[in-house]
């Protein structure tokens, strides 16, 4: 024998198997049982109808008992067939039903031979045993079927009419079997390769989604990727620049500082003021670069996050103007590690870009709280107790474009002349050089949060002693070195 021969053979015995289905494919096979008992059901009741219509004409005498018999096999399908309709059956019930459904019909077949002995009742009795096969439950097709099959013989043999119509009714029983089962099991089959195909589909469709997510990561991932290499060399850049401005600034202000000491003529120093106070305003720019390159000097010590606001606030507010209404929601002490002045100018900068983006009408809300953050929540912060700073304005709000870059120096939404684009940018950099993170929450036209993240420390804030403002002229010899 060949071995595809031999796997034919192999396939053909698993086939005719005894193998309970699965529980997904029993419980579709139940939900087709209540649909061919619902589908069969009709086609019963007609044909009892048209079997009486024809009974006379066929010699079958309606004798009362027949009569009765009828209209109740009749009554009762009809009031299982709106069982059905309106699903009153379970599926657990399905295929008893559905022996029930095929059991109505020969029923009435048995008791017409019963009352009558007409050996003709025969042959719509092998008609039904032949319908066998609409059942799918091979146990519910041999229940209710013996006992028929049983009945029939005895009563072939009290009006003595065995031998061929016996034999007959015999063979289409084993032949209504054998077909029943063959084609439960080709169902079984059918619905356990269907059952399978659904669910590769399902798992195909989790794939595919997966991979789109891995994918709109990855693309996320490189974004944040070209964003971070794009801050590091604009940071590298605005380094370098603020050292040399640092040193341009540096005599400007040395040599006007020595000038002012020798002018006597007021609108000289006046005008020589008029050049420190620029100076000092080019200074304050190239902390701002050195701050977002990471490299300036911070004078960190323990201070209470409200403190700064306590500070802030009335300048912010003189600053903003008389139609900006500043709001302040205080939560838990915060006690951060950190530069007063560099917190400082964040919320200044904060405040006056909020301002702006409400176009000097509206409110901004100032919140602070301590909250407890997860691994990787925000940014890629660790597990830990944080500071939370929010500043919150109902202005113009953000597209994703304008968010994603609000940050990189140098870019900013105002007009020529108007923005240096560099107050976020100094934000950024001061955030990260506290070991925080910074998140925005914007839509347009809705507004604009931008939440700050710092770790806390458990010392207490010390209020430094404030320093002599009484000058001091001293002598000395002061040494300078530089690469240039």
């Amino acid at each position: 024998m060949s071995s595809r021969v031999r796997h034919e053979v192999d396939d053909v015995r698993k086939w005719w198997a005894s193998a309970r289905p699965a529980p997904e494919v029993a419980r579709r096979l139940a939900e087709t049982a209540l649909v061919r008992a619902q589908v069969f059901l009709p086609i019963v009741i007609v044909a009892i109808m048209l079997a009486v219509a024809i009974s006379e004409p066929a010699g079958i005498p309606i004798t009362a008992p027949i009569l009765v018999l009828n209209i109740t096999v009749l009554v009762t399908a009809i009031g299982v067939f709106i069982g059905l309709r309106r699903g009153w059956f379970p599926a657990n019930q399905a295929h008893a039903i559905g022996a029930l459904v095929w059991l109505f019909a020969p029923i009435n077949t048995l008791a017409s031979t019963m009352l009558t002995d007409v050996a003709t009742l025969t042959l719509p009795l092998m008609i039904e045993l032949a319908s066998l096969p609409i059942l799918i439950e091979t146990r519910w097709a041999l229940i209710p079927s013996i006992p028929v099959v049983a009945t029939a013989l005895i009563l072939m043999k009290r009006s003595e009419t065995l031998g061929i119509f016996a034999l007959a009714v015999l063979g289409v029983w084993v032949v209504g079997i054998i077909m029943q089962i063959a084609l439960r099991r080709s169902m079984v089959r059918a619905e356990t390769h269907r059952v399978d195909l659904q669910r590769a589909l399902e798992r195909l469709e989790n794939e595919l989604g997966e991979r789109k997510r891995a994918e709109a990561d990855r693309e996320a991932l490189r974004d944040q990727f070209v964003h971070a290499q794009r801050m590091d060399a604009v940071g590298t850049l605005s380094a370098g620049l603020a050292h040399d401005m640092n040193n341009i600034l540096g005599g400007i202000l040395a040599f006007a500082e020595l000038l002012h000491m020798q002018a006597t003529d007021p609108a000289v120093k006046e005008d020589l003021d008029r050049i420190r106070h620029e100076a000092e305003r080019g200074a304050a720019l190239t902390r701002g670069l050195l701050a977002f390159s990471r490299r300036g000097a911070y004078r960190k010590r323990a201070i209470a996050l409200g403190g700064i606001i306590d500070d802030m606030a009335p300048l912010l507010a003189r600053t903003l103007g008389k139609n900006i209404k500043l709001e302040r929601t205080d939560g838990a002490m915060a006690i951060v590690d950190g530069d007063p002045a560099q917190l400082g100018q964040i919320l200044i900068n904060l405040g006056l870009n909020a301002a702006d983006a409400m176009d000097g009408t509206g409110t901004i809300w100032i919140a602070t709280d301590v909250i407890e953050l997860t691994a990787n929540q925000v940014g890629a912060l660790p597990a830990g107790s944080y500071a939370k700073l929010s500043v919150t304005d109902t202005g113009v709000g953000m597209d994703e474009p304008t968010r994603m870059r609000m940050f990189e120096p140098f870019f900013t939404t105002k007009a020529i002349g108007k923005g240096t684009g560099l107050g976020l940018a100094m934000v950024y950099g001061a955030i990260e050089a506290h070991g925080g993170a910074i998140g925005v929450l914007s839509a347009p036209d809705k507004g604009t949060t931008i939440e700050i993240y710092i770790p806390t420390i458990d010392e207490r804030p010390v209020r430094p002693k404030r320093a002599s403002t009484n000058p001091t002229l001293l002598r000395g010899l002061v040494l300078v070195v530089d690469d240039e």
